[in-house]
């Protein structure tokens, strides 16, 4: 069995554009963050989305407002990370999970639509720390692709589950 063309570091020889969608701030730098910044090193365009603004987190131990710090945090990392665009929805943090899929979804859908991606990065389904809003996330973002493909007349399908 033959699998995808690969180039250095066992990337895919066909990377264009690749999205990542997070949950929280910082969910791009923990979980993401190595190869968000390697492909910034193989010249690939990257677009953070973040469905929330992470104002539930329980790690807040300075001043000021949340919101507005993990907002700060999640654009200086995307600096670091080379990541060229952000977006920074405003969704409940701990409560995406009560939003309807179908919206999460469009959101995401949206963003597939614009930036027209040859990749989709998430973290895999169990939301690697099981947290409820990761595993919404990487479930929109899934949903979302899923509807893409179904609405493109291009073939099989590009959207596959890749695991390193």
């Amino acid at each position: 069995m033959t699998g995808p063309r690969t180039g250095g570091a066992g990337l895919p020889d066909d990377l264009r554009r690749v999205p990542a969608v997070v949950a929280h701030p910082g969910d791009e730098s923990f979980g993401l963050g190595g190869l968000l910044a390697l492909l910034f090193a193989r010249g690939v365009p990257t677009t953070v989305l973040c469905l929330t603004h992470g104002e539930a987190s329980t790690l807040h131990a300075g001043p000021g407002d949340l919101r507005t710090l993990r907002a700060d945090e999640l654009a200086c990392a995307a600096r670091e990370l080379g990541v060229e665009r952000v977006e920074l929805a405003a969704y409940p943090d701990g409560g995406i999970g009560a939003v309807p899929l179908r919206r999460l979804a469009a959101r995401v859908g949206r963003l597939i639509a614009e930036r027209r991606p040859s990749h989709l990065l998430v973290f895999d389904t169990t939301g690697v720390t099981g947290h409820r809003d990761h595993r919404r996330a990487t479930e929109a973002a899934l949903a979302a692709a899923r509807d893409r493909e179904s609405r493109s007349s291009a073939g099989p399908s590009r959207w596959r589950s890749r695991r390193p």
